[in-house]
């Protein structure tokens, strides 16, 4: 098992010592959940954490807006991105697919995704060296995953991928869209058998309300915990709510 100094903290109150001081350095892990779960929240404070720690970090989107992320994060938690930005402690980069705009060969469609996936990792290796970032996001592979309709296609993509991220020497973490009619931990259900750690988000039922939840499923060389952990989005970040806090 890793060493407490080989952990990165994940900047979530009460997480780390759920994962024997928080993710392997190093590694990839995925963040799964179904929409609002609190997804970006988690992906956000992770980088948080580091800017503070003194280990700059890249958030890569694929999905949102940066501006639009930057907003809801200052609104949420008062966090100012773009000061930090300023300070070269984070990056922001936007990656979005170009979808093909008419049918393609199978040889063709393994060529766009080889493409693909190379300009996506060589943009977050100049980014990393530009910063000499420490920590990555990347929010969300499911766009990756709908681009890439071939199964197998998609999964020798993500492993390429996930390979290139640990190549590069960062902690990455990637969060994943679950379908609201589906039981993944992903939108193809590909990526969590190739990442080292998986974070399941939930939202359940209580009384009249919906509380949010989260279980490690798996983290490799970790002895992690096993129960479902209630959680709250509070105006100074994310905090694993104890039971006996309940």
């Amino acid at each position: 098992m890793a060493k407490e100094s080989d952990r990165v903290s994940t900047g979530i109150a009460g997480l780390d010592a759920k994962m024997q001081g928080g993710l392997v350095r190093g590694s990839a892990n995925l963040v799964a959940g179904k929409t609002g779960t609190g997804k970006t929240a988690l992906c956000v404070s992770f980088l948080y954490r580091g800017a503070l720690d003194g280990e700059p970090g890249v958030y890569v989107t694929t999905e949102q807006n940066e501006a639009d992320v930057k907003r809801d994060i200052n609104v949420m938690f008062g966090w100012d991105l773009e000061a930090l930005e300023k300070k070269r402690l984070l990056k922001f980069i936007s990656i979005k697919p170009v979808l093909p705009m008419k049918r393609i060969s199978e040889d063709q469609l393994a060529q766009t995704t080889k493409i693909y996936v190379f300009d996506i990792s060589d943009r977050i290796r100049q980014a990393v060296k530009e910063l000499k970032a420490k920590r990555v996001v990347v929010d969300s592979v499911s766009v990756i995953e709908m681009f890439i309709k071939d199964e197998y296609i998609s999964k020798v993509a993500l492993m390429q991928f996930i390979e290139n991220m640990k190549a590069i020497g960062v902690t990455s973490l990637l969060s994943g869209s679950v379908p609201e009619t589906s039981d993944a931990l992903s939108g193809r259900g590909v990526v969590e058998y190739i990442v080292d750690s998986i974070i399941k988000l939930n939202l359940i039922p209580v009384t009249e309300e919906f509380k949010r939840t989260l279980l490690i499923r798996k983290m490799r060389r970790t002895d992690h915990s096993t129960l479902v952990h209630p959680f709250e989005i509070t105006k100074d970040g994310l905090k694993v709510i104890e039971v006996k806090d309940i």
